[in-house]
């Protein structure tokens, strides 16, 4: 869903390897760039929730966008991202993450690199 800004919102995780077993996740195109948020990991049979990386429970990285997404049975539109994460924050809290999820957004916004 593209927002009056121009950003676009994903429904799914943008990054982690297992983000499935993530709670919370968050992922907008900001010009050139992905930002996605994730967290509240809770792995496989997990009774409580572990952390997501070290002593964080989420995290926000930031990437160049590839092509969308066209692949038959999704076409999600998502873009294609290398790995090569290029900022970074960490929290432990959702409110934090997702304050920090649109901190970032704003900082690529007005990033020259648009």
């Amino acid at each position: 869903m593209a927002t009056s800004n121009g950003w676009i919102w994903y429904g799914r995780p943008g990054h982690f390897i297992a983000a499935d077993n993530c709670r919370f996740h968050m992922a907008t195109k900001v010009g050139k760039y992905l930002i996605s948020t994730v967290g509240d990991y809770f792995p496989m049979n997990a009774e409580k929730r572990e952390e997501i990386g070290y002593k964080r429970f989420y995290e926000t990285m930031v990437f160049k966008a590839g092509k969308p997404c066209k692949a038959d049975g999704c076409r999600c539109g998502m873009p294609a991202i290398d790995g090569q994460e290029l900022d970074f924050a960490p929290y432990n809290t959702a409110e934090d993450a997702q304050e920090g999820h649109l901190a970032m957004c704003e900082k690529y916004e007005a990033s020259h690199d648009r």
